[in-house]
């Protein structure tokens, strides 16, 4: 499992990913969590720049996500699911923290230490 861990953070290398993570849920859920950098603008500010910048990140996660997810199938993991950036089934944050991607901000926002709040985050898991 370490080596298939190894080359999804290669794989990542390669989509500018700036945090990597991987973590054990429970029982035999396991969650390789990434962070995208993107300016943490304000949306109104700058629409056309967020928006932009946004979308440009997320055809990064998705390219990630789906070369990730054919490596752990291809380690012989039968159930893998992927959350992107725009994921509404979950909230990543706690997964976050819990991958030391940060701490949490007065404003509910995972902090680094190192980017800020200037990040997306996009996850992989599999039994």
């Amino acid at each position: 499992m370490e080596t298939m861990i190894e080359d999804a953070y290669k794989i990542a290398d390669k989509h500018d990913v700036i945090l990597k993570g991987h973590i054990k849920i429970s029982g035999d859920v396991n969650c390789l969590l990434f962070a995208y950098y993107c300016e943490d603008t304000l949306f109104y500010k700058h629409f056309f720049k967020v928006s932009k910048d946004t979308l440009r990140v997320n055809r990064k996660c998705k390219k990630n996500l789906k070369e990730i997810k054919s490596l752990i199938k291809k380690a012989g993991y039968n159930k893998v699911w992927t959350r992107g950036i725009f994921s509404v089934y979950g909230d990543l944050r706690p997964l976050a923290v819990e991958a030391n991607f940060g701490k949490w901000g007065k404003n509910g926002i995972i902090e680094n230490e190192k980017y800020g709040y200037n990040f997306l985050i996009s996850a992989v898991f599999y039994k």
